[in-house]
């Protein structure tokens, strides 16, 4: 029984040791964030995108995640950008990070500042 509970005990910690190892390795992808719609119609919609994490945390844990989200789909801007903390199942116990948009492809070359967006 002992045995049990300290092989249990050494897994649960390795794996926890894993998964933060995974979550400090920074992604090279970004991706340019823009709150509204912009006037442009030189792009193309992809596909509606939303990252989101299951408990506590800060948005800007899951940029590399959106990013690489919006690349897998085909986009290089995400349009009608939103970062916030919402409430998971328990609202009275959990607010979680959540980042949503829409990931486009621009036809021409974006300049991200040109379009008040962000790089994330």
């Amino acid at each position: 029984m002992l045995k049990k509970l300290i092989f249990t005990t050494c897994l649960l910690s390795l794996s926890s040791l894993a998964m933060a190892q995974e979550s400090t390795n920074p992604s090279t992808l970004h991706i340019c964030a823009i709150k509204g719609t912009p006037d442009s119609s030189q792009f193309e919609v992809k596909k509606r995108i939303k990252v989101a994490k299951g408990t506590y945390g800060s948005v800007e844990e899951l940029y590399s995640r959106f990013a690489e989200r919006a690349h897998q789909v085909g986009g290089n801007v995400v349009i009608n950008y939103n970062a916030s903390q919402r409430f998971g199942f328990w609202p009275w116990r959990m607010v979680r990070p959540v980042i949503t948009g829409t990931a486009v492809k621009f036809n021409t070359p974006v300049d991200c500042k040109q379009l008040n967006g962000i790089m994330i």
